[in-house]
């Protein structure tokens, strides 16, 4: 049986043998985790562009329910963290989904009526846009940040608030289409 004092300097050593080999893993993997963060960023983009692709093909084909419910879907809710590029294409994307709705809107008999959602769609992705910039200026700072942390909080509570301000877009829309019906 062995002594307690090796018992003890198992106990002792083990954990901190296993940390430092933890460590150098880690170390050894953190120059692949900023490529493949950024290859599933772009890979999450390129779904959001076939679903506004979807819904161009659905406006063509005059089925304006199933356009709008996947223009809803096509903006990107997820926050950039590995490459600046990639958040400037979301916010051109971003921007040809306003269009978008916007031309809708402009096809409709009551389409002169501006919505009021439609600028809170416009006034959410703007602030997006300042909160995505200034987390990535911050990529090279600790996770634990307090500025950083922060961003990560109001990205989350303008996701939320995006999500919401899209959908009653859609609804208002849908609803200026509803009337349309109702008035031929």
């Amino acid at each position: 049986m062995p002594s307690i004092d090796t018992i003890l300097a198992a106990l002792v050593l083990l954990p901190i043998g296993a940390g430092l080999i933890v460590g150098m893993i880690v170390l050894l993997l953190h120059p692949f985790a900023m490529p493949a963060l950024s290859a599933l960023e772009r890979a999450r983009f390129g779904r959001r562009l076939a679903r506004a692709a979807r819904a161009d093909s659905a406006l063509k084909a005059r089925r304006l329910d199933v356009a709008l419910r996947d223009l809803e879907q096509a903006f990107c809710l997820f926050t950039v963290r590995a490459d600046p590029r990639l958040a400037q294409q979301i916010a051109a994307h971003h921007t040809g989904l306003l269009s978008r709705f916007l031309t809708v809107i402009e096809d409709l008999p009551h389409g002169r009526v501006r919505l009021l959602s439609l600028a809170k769609v416009d006034r959410v992705l703007d602030r997006r846009g300042d909160l995505e910039d200034a987390l990535l200026q911050l990529r090279t700072r600790s996770w634990r940040d307090g500025r950083r942390i922060q961003l990560e909080r109001e990205l989350r509570r303008n996701t939320h608030d995006l999500r919401a301000a899209v959908r009653e877009l859609a609804a208002d829309i849908l609803l200026l289409a509803q009337r349309r019906v109702a008035v031929q």
